[in-house]
């Protein structure tokens, strides 16, 4: 609506008492909005870092895995193939909550795109997990609850 001077009918009368009441209710709730610790922000994930003390950032380059390499190129065909796009990417990493700061990258990149692709139907639980026993078994892996890098892992 273009400003034009006049108020438009269905707009009502604003009075000084009203506005100084409700910019008393923006500036209080302003107020709360700031004293409220980002940990029990109600709209705040674990992957908003913004302003919270994190330390320091390791900037190596540690190089990628085997399966690190395998994953990265599985989601980039399949962004490439436009079955997936990095917003729902996105999205599904930001779902796994607590999960997302216990995991690393290519953790958290390969479980969004289990996620994308079980609810897009593209493949069922079962299937991914029938197929997950055939490479263990294959390459004599143990699954990953029993793995002893990950029950000795700590972060």
């Amino acid at each position: 609506m273009a400003l034009t001077g006049t108020r438009p009918a269905d707009l009502p009368i604003i009075n000084d008492f009203d506005m100084q009441a409700a910019t008393a209710h923006i500036a209080a709730e302003f107020e709360k909005e700031e004293q409220m610790s980002s940990s029990n922000h109600p709209h705040k994930g674990p992957h908003d870092m913004g302003g919270e003390q994190a330390g320091s950032v390791d900037t190596i380059d540690h190089g990628m895995k085997f399966w690190e390499r395998q994953a990265n190129a599985l989601r980039s065909v399949l962004q490439r193939n436009k079955v997936t796009c990095t917003d729902e990417l996105r999205r599904a990493a930001e779902d796994l909550g607590e999960q997302y700061s216990k995991l690393h990258y290519f953790e958290i990149t390969t479980s969004a795109l289990r996620t994308i692709l079980l609810e897009k139907g593209l493949i069922t639980e079962q299937e991914l997990e029938a197929k997950m026993d055939e490479v263990r078994a294959r390459f004599n892996v143990p699954d990953e609850m029993e793995s002893p890098v990950k029950k000795g892992a700590k972060r």
